[in-house]
């Protein structure tokens, strides 16, 4: 039997099943919960050498997904939506990025979340001085010998007595007045990209290679500089390359200019002529990624790979060798597209979008892979040199690469690094005595690795703690471990750099 409450609270509930169904709004039914969203990428630390960064995670929510947005900077793209996992390609800036994901449900519920990833090359290594930039602030240490490390004189290593007190740093130095974004050290030159899109040169000047000359007054500036000199007239840098000899730089208008020597064609105008200023290379568009050695190589946004110079060792890919000079970009067929490309002295890797790699060039020291020293009793030996790009068998899950000198290294999905190639010198950070064939043993006691670099014979990584590690041949300071550090000695294990002032 109802009494006059439960008729009043029938009613109730019945005008407001009634209401429901007329197309009202009940509290009851009110979507008020805000998507998830998790497994950002790239995660926080991470860093790359391609301007364009794919941008993925996953979003849920408990009714619809309406819409996944990124932000970067003036950036806003919309991202594509696939069971849960979004994308969206978008371009970098150089240093650091910071860029938000905001999720959005039909009931238009929004969830934002952030991450940053850094845009360049934080170390850089070559000959045997080294550089850093660690917290915003840059550091350099090493073999000065032609003013390579920006300390403003040219030192010995045995300058130690109270007459001539300038030494080789043997630990990081830190450059006061720098902002940096980029490091590219080479033989006995170097490079740096400032945080306002300017690119400064010091160090070894030969056929150029400093880029501080005036354009067209017929004379080569062969000056060599002890402290960074920046390069006029220039502006909108976002990316820097060197070799030993010339140097790559990437506007952000995704064109390239280069100067330097030319003897091989490396600076891509058409001609052998030296340069000590910048030029423009004709012909390439939209690249994203620029990669110097004694070959210079290209990356366009749309995963075409371009190469022009040295092709001594086949480093252009295109099935033949020669000594010839190749003073015009042309494009390296690979199946797929690629997403990075690192060079040695006469090798070169390619990352494509579904994790394999591929290799080619110089291989005498299995730096591509499989080239034993003992070839006449091995199971399978590739060729000295590889004359077009050749699918590596050992990944499917790589997420970045590195290569100089006669080494390669490859972070795979489970956040290790593989080295491969000329170790004579314990460049690669393992056990092994020899060259490696094929990579099979990640870095000793080093994981977590944001970036990486390698000069011929030492190699530098920065983990995702912003702590710096250094290992391989110990010359004239070149690991930066202090007066501790054996100079002349092999370390095969990395060594931490101790920083005075991060």
């Amino acid at each position: 039997m109802f009494n006059n409450s439960s008729l009043f609270l029938s009613l109730a509930l019945t005008g407001s099943v009634l209401l429901t169904a007329c197309g009202g709004e009940s509290d009851t039914s009110k979507d008020t919960t805000a998507p998830s969203l998790s497994n950002l990428m790239p995660s926080n630390n991470t860093v790359t050498h391609s301007r364009k960064v794919i941008i993925t995670g996953t979003a849920t929510d408990d009714v619809a997904l309406k819409s996944v947005m990124i932000n970067n900077g003036e950036q806003s793209v919309i991202a594509t939506l696939n069971e849960g996992i979004f994308s969206a390609p978008i371009t970098a800036s150089a240093g650091e990025n910071t860029y938000s994901v905001i999720a959005t449900d039909t009931s238009n519920n929004e969830t934002t979340s952030q991450a940053s990833f850094y845009f360049g090359s934080q170390a850089s290594a070559c000959g045997a001085h080294s550089g850093v930039i660690k917290n915003g602030k840059t550091y350099l240490w090493g073999r000065n010998n032609k003013g390579q490390a920006g300390i403003g004189v040219i030192t010995k290593i045995s300058d130690n007595t109270e007459a001539t007190p300038a030494v080789h740093p043997v630990t990081p130095i830190l450059m006061p007045e720098a902002q940096f974004a980029s490091l590219a050290l080479a033989q006995n030159s170097s490079s740096a990209l400032d945080v306002n899109g300017q690119v400064w040169s010091w160090g070894y000047g030969k056929n150029g290679q400093l880029g501080l000359g005036i354009a067209d007054d017929g004379i080569i500036d062969n000056t060599d500089h002890s402290s960074p000199v920046k390069i006029e007239g220039l502006a909108n840098i976002v990316a820097i390359s060197r070799s030993n000899s010339h140097a790559l730089l990437l506007k952000a208008d995704g064109t390239v200019l280069a100067f330097g020597d030319n003897s091989k064609g490396q600076l891509g105008d058409g001609s052998t002529d030296h340069k000590d200023s910048p030029v423009i290379i004709n012909g390439l568009s939209n690249i994203v990624q620029i990669s110097a050695s004694a070959a210079s190589y290209a990356l366009d946004e749309d995963g075409h790979l371009w190469a022009w110079g040295s092709n001594n060792n086949g480093q252009l890919g295109n099935g033949v060798k020669d000594s010839d000079a190749h003073s015009i970009p042309t494009q390296i067929a690979i199946d797929e597209p690629v997403i990075s490309i690192a060079s040695g002295k006469g090798h070169a890797i390619a990352l494509t979008e579904s994790g394999k790699i591929y290799g080619w060039g110089l291989n005498f020291s299995s730096q591509v892979g499989m080239r034993p020293k003992d070839t006449t009793t091995a199971a399978e030996v590739w060729d000295a040199d590889i004359l077009t790009p050749k699918l590596l068998p050992w990944f499917d899950d790589a997420v970045a690469i590195w290569a100089k000198g006669n080494q390669s290294f490859v972070k795979r999905s489970d956040g290790k690094v593989y080295p491969w190639g000329q170790n004579m010198m314990g460049t690669l950070g393992i056990e092994a005595d020899d060259n490696v064939t094929q990579p099979s043993s990640p870095i000793l006691e080093l994981n977590n690795v944001a970036d990486l670099v390698n000069g011929p014979l030492h190699t530098l990584a920065i983990r995702h703690d912003g702590e710096v590690f250094a290992w391989g041949w110990s010359f004239e300071g070149s690991l930066g471990g202090g007066e501790s550090t054996i100079h002349r000695w092999t370390y095969k294990l990395p060594l931490q750099i101790p920083f005075t002032n991060p």
